[in-house]
């Protein structure tokens, strides 16, 4: 758990109010381009904290590349879940703000910490470029999608 709402919302668009996010306790890739370099996403520039799912919805209605860090979250059915989403701009920040908790909380589930590296968010920035977030010194920045990068999924609870 790396997020929990001062009051019940609506965190993942299924008309449900939620407490909270939670991520993998593993990246789910390494290597995943964030896709479609080039293609403007409609939709998929939301920023904030419950705008996750949507974006990623978004980018899957309008990418049809294989193996992007969208889709790769949408498959992921860890915990026997399959509603996982690739997090927003600023839920992958206060993903990093928790990183210690996580780490932690997933090393001791069997999963693995984060990485010294950059992961992509949901949030596009232009037709050329997403949005990663460091989680070596918590830098957010605006990448090539077609760079790989890592990818860790999330879900609301």
């Amino acid at each position: 758990v790396f997020y929990v709402a001062s009051n019940p919302t609506d965190l993942n668009g299924d008309g449900t109010p939620d407490q909270g996010l939670v991520c993998a306790v593993e990246d789910q890739s390494s290597g995943a381009e964030w896709g479609c370099i080039g293609t403007p996403i409609s939709g998929a520039d939301s920023n904030g904290i419950g705008s996750g799912a949507a974006n990623t919805s978004d980018i899957l209605a309008s990418c049809s590349q294989s193996g992007i860090a969208a889709e790769v979250c949408d498959d992921y059915t860890g915990g026997g879940y399959s509603d996982w989403f690739l997090p927003s701009k600023d839920e992958l920040n206060e993903m990093y703000q928790n990183k210690a908790t996580i780490d932690a909380t997933a090393g001791a589930n069997g999963g693995s910490g984060f990485a010294s590296a950059y992961y992509w968010s949901s949030t596009e920035y232009d037709l050329g470029n997403a949005w990663e977030q460091g989680f070596l010194y918590g830098g957010q920045l605006n990448f090539s999608k077609d760079s790989p990068d890592r990818v860790r999924a999330v879900r609301a609870f």
